[in-house]
């Protein structure tokens, strides 16, 4: 398994704006010819090393047998959309490039990408977002130092734009960057931190806190601003890989990332809101660093039960450091225990987890051969599930489509 995202955050974002802008591909051949998706999942893949690199939404039949190749199998983004900020609900694909300035909604038909609607949009770079129901999406990021959010109807592609009332930036910082969203009962509940542009600073300017506005919908009101100082950083981008979730009870959890905003101090924490309130649970810290020998939270999926699969990246000051994976009881915020999976070698972005019939399904991208594992919470058990094969380099995130 290849890694071409192991540079610092600078030099990446520099390099996604240049796929964005100039998307690359490999040539396809005979063994390419686009065939009708079987399955009811997908998985994005890389195949390259930077900046060769060409990108595939490829149908996967089977998450638990069989192997997943792009030969005759995979529809090509490159050119098209950037690979792994690629949001998906019910089989339609939606991105925002603000490199090109345009807001599109995707689906995947006999091997192709098709486009059923792409509309201009420079107002935000987007990096979280929240679905309110099925048919409204809404979608949050920075521009011009500002934080602001788009209601979308996806069925039509139609867009209200506005500008968030946020705490002001502190010194050093020049916009607002964005984690976990989550929607309950009425009210949007968004993290955010700050983000920087002038990269000379020495040393690079860290978060002073975590923030969490409580936003009503669909008035985008924020009515009030939970601040938290023992930790730093919202996980996230979530248009990358989920940080939070809300459970059968109706309380929500969200976890810090330190690391990914340049604090290698502070600790990666799991929170709680508690069903019906709009502060944090004072009951509920769950300090996942000092359980995971200073790792943090790159990513969580819930999988019922109480119980969370954190992707755990282990102590350093690199976010594409190796991960793993563990399970964690969120309800009564204790550590269950690390996953013996393969250390997985991919960079942080990476949507690796599917839950279905109380199951999760892991992509794990490993040093030698890439599966998707099955874990059981109720026997506590791993099995090898399907294998990719023929040359895929990177498995980007893994979909339930249907």
């Amino acid at each position: 398994m290849n890694r071409f995202f192991s540079y610092p955050a600078k030099a990446m974002l520099v390099a996604l704006t240049a796929v964005m802008l100039n998307g690359c591909s490999d040539s396809s051949d005979s063994e390419n010819t686009p065939v009708k998706e079987e399955g009811k999942y997908s998985a994005i893949l890389c195949v390259g090393a930077w900046p060769n690199t060409a990108y595939y939404i490829a149908d996967v039949p089977s998450l638990t047998n069989g192997s997943i190749s792009l030969k005759g199998n995979g529809a090509e983004m490159t050119g098209k959309v950037y690979a792994q900020d690629i949001i998906q609900k019910d089989g339609f694909y939606y991105h925002a490039n603000f490199g090109s300035g345009r807001f599109g909604k995707y689906h995947v038909e006999n091997g192709s990408l098709v486009i059923d609607k792409e509309v201009p949009f420079t107002f935000l770079n987007w990096s979280s977002y929240v679905w309110v129901d099925d048919q409204t999406l809404v979608i949050l990021g920075d521009a011009e130092g500002e934080g602001r959010y788009a209601i979308v109807k996806v069925a039509d592609m139609t867009l209200t734009t506005g500008k968030l009332d946020l705490k002001p930036k502190p010194a050093g910082f020049t916009g607002y960057n964005f984690g976990f969203a989550e929607y309950r009962d009425g009210k949007l509940f968004l993290g955010y931190g700050y983000s920087f542009s002038d990269w000379s600073q020495n040393p690079l300017p860290v978060n002073p806190d975590f923030n969490v506005a409580v936003v009503g919908y669909p008035s985008m009101k924020v009515e009030s601003i939970i601040t938290e100082t023992r930790t730093t950083t919202p996980g996230g981008p979530i248009v990358y890989a989920p940080a939070s979730f809300k459970d059968e009870n109706g309380d929500i959890y969200f976890v810090s990332d330190p690391v990914s905003g340049y604090d290698y101090k502070s600790p990666s924490v799991v929170y709680r809101i508690k069903n019906g309130a709009t502060t944090l649970d004072a009951s509920y810290y769950f300090d996942l660093s000092a359980k995971t020998s200073n790792g943090m939270g790159a990513a969580m999926w819930y999988i019922g039960n109480g119980k969370a699969i954190v992707r755990t990246r282990v102590a350093g000051q690199s976010i594409d450091a190796d991960h793993s994976f563990s399970v964690i009881d969120v309800k009564s915020g204790t550590f269950i225990k690390k996953l013996d999976l393969p250390a997985d070698k991919g960079e942080r972005m990476v949507n690796a987890v599917v839950v279905e019939d109380g199951n999760a399904y892991i992509a794990v991208n490993a040093a030698d051969k890439d599966y998707i594992w099955q874990y059981d919470p109720k026997t506590d058990k791993l099995t090898k599930g399907a294998e990719f094969v023929d040359g895929i380099d990177y498995i980007l995130r893994l979909e339930k489509t249907k």
